[in-house]
């Protein structure tokens, strides 16, 4: 791995990351930007993957 590169990875549970991704849930923060939900569906979806969840994955990624 490159010294610049940076890795992320989703450290809530994947249930609760997913209902922050699509607004059903704040997280307890006071105002989630958009930005923010994107950045946890991404992680969410890549989690799935990793886990060879396809179907669910698909699911949860924008058309």
């Amino acid at each position: 791995m490159a010294r610049d590169e940076e890795r992320f990875r989703l450290r809530i549970p994947l249930g609760e990351a997913v209902a922050f991704a699509l607004d059903w849930s704040d997280l307890d923060c006071e105002a989630p930007s958009d930005a923010q939900r994107q950045l946890i569906g991404l992680l969410a979806v890549d989690s799935l993957q990793y886990a060879e969840q396809w179907r669910m994955a698909a699911t949860l990624q924008p058309v």
